[in-house]
């Protein structure tokens, strides 16, 4: 594929510091942070076959709720109107290994699902000290609880499903893809962070889409982070 890609982001009183050679955020913006992205396809350019344009927006916020704690999250939305296969569609992130990893759907499998519009919704809420803080022995350890969650929404055009054959000329199935239906994707999950000031365990509930074929509806995810 040979492509372009345009990238426009709004951050309104963002703090920064700057380097000779890049520009780094710093401190919690008082609102959201808007990006929004246009990818141009080109066909017969380097061996490119496929001409299309790709529509994103993406928001991000990190909200403080006083006592509560603090939650962080994006939305991220996209549409595609062009018909390609799809393998140029989009591919939601799925993740099969044992890693917690916020920038993917955790008890998704890879390549699940593909979508030529979609809008999704990740969040992260830290309890900081509520709760925790009431146990003596737990603030002395100084974990620090945490929910989570992703919820997905999208769909594959009817012109983008025809454009994939079910059998080559032989009749032999091809390989297919799946889009979502009318319900979203959603999984739910909870854990604790700050373990030994590094790790975190992230305990996951698959809520919809749980009767497909060789999927995960719950998991224990772990990594290792570095915060303040």
């Amino acid at each position: 594929m040979s492509e372009v890609i345009l990238e426009s982001r709004y951050a309104p009183d963002e703090t920064v510091i700057q380097n000779k050679n890049r520009r780094y955020a710093v401190g919690l913006a008082k609102w959201p942070v808007f990006t929004l992205r246009y990818t141009r396809g080109f066909d017969g350019v380097l061996g490119s076959d496929f001409a299309y344009h790709k529509f994103n927006l993406l928001v991000t916020h990190s909200l403080q709720l006083g006592q509560l704690g603090r939650t962080e999250y994006i939305v991220d939305a996209g549409y595609i109107p062009s018909t390609i296969p799809y393998p140029v569609l989009k591919s939601h992130l799925g993740n099969e290994s044992p890693i917690y990893t916020t920038s993917a759907y955790n008890l998704m499998r890879y390549f699940e699902f593909v979508s030529d519009r979609y809008a999704s919704l990740h969040f992260e809420h830290y309890f900081e000290g509520l709760f925790i803080n009431s146990v003596p022995l737990l603030k002395k350890l100084d974990w620090r609880l945490l929910a989570s969650g992703n919820v997905l929404y999208g769909g594959v055009s009817q012109a983008n499903r025809n454009a994939t054959p079910l059998v080559d000329e032989n009749g032999a199935a091809l390989p297919t893809f799946r889009p979502l239906d009318s319900k979203p994707y959603v999984e739910l999950g909870y854990g604790v962070e700050n373990i030994f000031k590094v790790f975190r365990v992230d305990f996951i509930h698959r809520l919809t889409y749980r009767d497909l074929p060789e999927v995960k509806t719950f998991g224990v995810k772990v990594c290792a982070q570095f915060k303040l």
